[in-house]
């Protein structure tokens, strides 16, 4: 709460509040004490559920901009001022700015044109050095709006705004359609000027105001229904299909048919989301690159709608109970954030349109020639290094000088997110690489609303943030099982029970090849122990997780990531015939065997791994994990994910579960059961 950034929309809202009083009082006909804009203003300060009425206001999804904040500002100063700060001219400055500003930023925000100039603002110095120049060009011409422009600059620069990108420094929603009212309205009270009509006028632009904010918020909050978009698509797809049909493109048509990612009951969908936006090969006639570009066209429709739906969600935690449902004694839900559902949406967006910058951006994609990477890939890309199939990125002075491993010397192999070291060779590392890689893939989406707070995240959907970047994590592959064992003794006398280990002391996962005999791990051990790692690394976590209670979750979270499943769109995880599922069912169901969540939530690790129970306290936490990440329709998803970030920053306590899920852990359990038993 010290950080600038968090108080600016709370001083931003009160400077609103006054202003849009101010603008009352000049419209209405009786005296208005000018202390009252000032006073109103000042009930952003008063706290509401702990935090400024101001910082829930600025759950709308609204922030000002600089210059704009800084017109609005002379309007409420003026009456305690000789004369206003702004001048005649410098207010006329300040309308075309905002005005001229949304022209060009906003229809393109919007999908209109090829180019989008919001991706402008990321760049340094960029689109704030250009409004800076402008600023002191206009403030040597005499026109004070011009120091509004260079204050602008400078804010960005100090990082005063939450938003890294230039242009909402510089202009807003708000402003664009109050300077575009106002260009309107002044041509009218022109108008009715000449007809003798002064007040009139102030009227007309005073309901133009608020005309504007009223349609800016019905706008922002009313996305189009998921229902409505799915039909859509499919009255598109159909018409688009038998269009190919129709000019004999059966490839075309079968593609836009099956394009749909079919429902997948009891399970999380994840969705493979390609680097960019890609023709098929089979599209290669005129006739068929008509077709494809409606094809793209109506996706893009439907991303941008989704897209929609996914910023919805990410801003569902800042939602107040409205007057009528607290009347109605409408219950507020257990768990007041909507993060795992932001996630889903963010990718399903990107799946219909890869170049969606915003959906890219808020999944922590950056953008180089014209492709869309990892941070870390980007990075390397940047530095010159080159991706080699067989050792992986390496410098380009490597890459000009080929070299042999030497026996009994590790390889270092690196890829996009791991640093390997290798004692069985380049080759084995290439496989462990591949499937350390998918692993942190579907983690993104699976468990992708683990990495942020809700707060971050709405920060991220709305723009308002930039992808973060993060170091290798470092696995050691070791060149055979005995090697494994006889080194890890020492960190694990019960190694030798294990096919892989995540040892959070060391932040280092460890393997041993795969394939090689049938009692060594498969691609399921890496992924579990990597999921391991990237819950432990990915944010910033206690080094005593789960010590004190709720280690289940921990294991149950890397058991769930072992049940992953390839589809035709991506993958599939959970499902009550998948992975460990099937031996906790026949563990409830056959062997009548169960460890009530209250007892189990009570488990710290050293109590959980010395329970004499314990290997079927494990196939119990399999279809635990599926229940609470599937079950009913993934009602418990978001609580278990909160439950997951509770546990692994040291605020758990053996009820928190229970909190989240809105409902006891004898209720839990009977639901658990009928998972189990349909």
């Amino acid at each position: 709460m010290n950080d600038p950034a968090w108080w600016y929309p709370v001083v931003a809202w009160g400077v609103a509040i006054a202003a849009l009083v101010r603008a009352v009082a000049l419209a209405v006909p009786w005296h208005v004490p000018r202390w009252l804009p000032l006073a109103l203003g000042c009930a952003v300060l008063v706290p509401v559920a702990g935090m400024p009425l101001g910082r829930w206001l600025h759950g709308l999804g609204q922030t000002f901009s600089i210059p704009f904040l800084i017109v609005l500002f002379d309007l409420v100063a003026a009456p305690f001022l000789a004369r206003p700060w702004f001048d005649a001219a410098a207010r006329r400055a300040a309308v075309w700015w905002g005005a001229g500003a949304a022209l060009l930023l906003y229809p393109a925000a919007l999908g209109l044109g090829r180019f989008d100039p919001y991706a402008l603002g990321w760049s340094e110095p960029g689109v704030a050095a250009a409004a800076a120049v402008a600023g002191a060009v206009l403030v040597f011409a005499g026109n004070r709006f011009g120091l509004a422009l260079v204050a602008a600059g400078g804010a960005w620069r100090l990082g005063l705004l939450e938003s890294d990108n230039a242009w909402d420094v510089l202009v807003d929603p708000v402003y664009g359609m109050t300077a575009l009212g106002n260009l309107l309205v002044g041509w009218c009270r022109t108008a009715v000027q000449r007809a003798g009509s002064v007040a009139a006028g102030r009227r007309a632009a005073m309901i133009a105001l608020v005309a504007c904010l009223a349609a800016r918020e019905l706008s922002a909050s009313e996305p189009i229904p998921r229902e409505k978009l799915d039909e859509a698509w499919e009255a598109s797809a159909a018409d688009l299909a038998r269009r190919a049909e129709r000019g004999g493109h059966a490839e075309l048509a079968l593609f836009v048919r099956g394009w749909h990612v079919p429902d997948a009951p009891g399970q999380q969908r994840v969705l493979a989301i390609p680097d960019a936006l890609e023709t098929p090969a089979f599209v290669d006639t005129p006739d068929e690159e008509a077709i494809w570009a409606d094809v793209v066209a109506a996706r893009r429709t439907r991303g941008a709608g989704l897209f929609a739906l996914a910023l919805e969600a990410a801003r569902a935690h800042a939602k107040i109970p409205t007057r009528t449902e607290r009347a109605a004694g409408i219950p507020a839900p257990a768990l007041a954030q909507r993060s795992c559902a932001a996630i889903a949406l963010l990718h399903e967006a990107l799946r219909d349109d890869p170049e969606h910058e915003r959906a890219r951006r808020a999944g922590g994609w950056v953008k180089r020639d014209g492709r869309w990477l990892w941070p870390e890939t980007a990075r390397r890309l940047d530095a010159g290094d080159v991706a080699d199939p067989v050792r992986g990125w390496i410098t380009k002075s490597q890459a000009a000088r080929p070299t042999e491993p030497r026996p009994g010397r590790p390889v270092a192999w690196l890829s996009d997110h791991w640093k390997i070291s290798s004692q069985a060779g380049p080759e084995a590392a290439t496989t462990l690489a591949r499937e350390l890689e998918l692993t942190h893939r579907v983690w993104r989406q699976a468990f992708g609303a683990f990495i942020a707070e809700p707060t971050d995240l709405e920060r991220a959907v709305e723009g308002r943030s930039r992808p973060l970047s993060h170091g290798p994590f470092a696995a050691t592959l070791f060149a055979d099982r005995a090697a494994y064992v006889a080194e890890l003794t020492k960190l694990e006398p019960t190694i030798a029970r294990t096919l892989g280990l995540y040892w959070t002391p060391t932040h280092t996962a460890y393997f041993f090849p795969i394939g090689a005999g049938d009692d060594e791990p498969g691609v399921s051990t890496i992924h579990h122990e990597a999921v391991h790692q990237l819950f432990a690394e990915m944010r910033k976590t206690s080094p005593l997780v789960g010590e004190r209670c709720g280690f289940w979750a921990v294991e149950a979270a890397a058991c769930y990531i072992e049940s992953l499943t390839p589809t035709e769109y991506g993958w599939t995880l959970g499902g009550r015939d998948a992975g460990r599922a099937p031996a906790a069912r026949e563990r409830l169901i056959d062997d009548g065997f169960y460890v009530p969540l209250e007892e189990l939530c009570e488990l710290g690790r050293t109590e959980l791994q010395a329970d004499d129970r314990l290997p079927a306290i494990y196939s119990q936490i399999a279809g635990l994990a599926d229940f609470f990440m599937n079950g009913e329709q993934a009602k418990y998803r978001e609580a278990f994910v909160e439950y997951l970030v509770r546990i692994y920053t040291g605020s758990v306590s053996p009820d928190t579960l229970a909190r989240l899920c809105g409902t006891s852990y004898a209720d839990l359990d009977d639901a658990y059961r009928r998972h189990m038993a349909r």
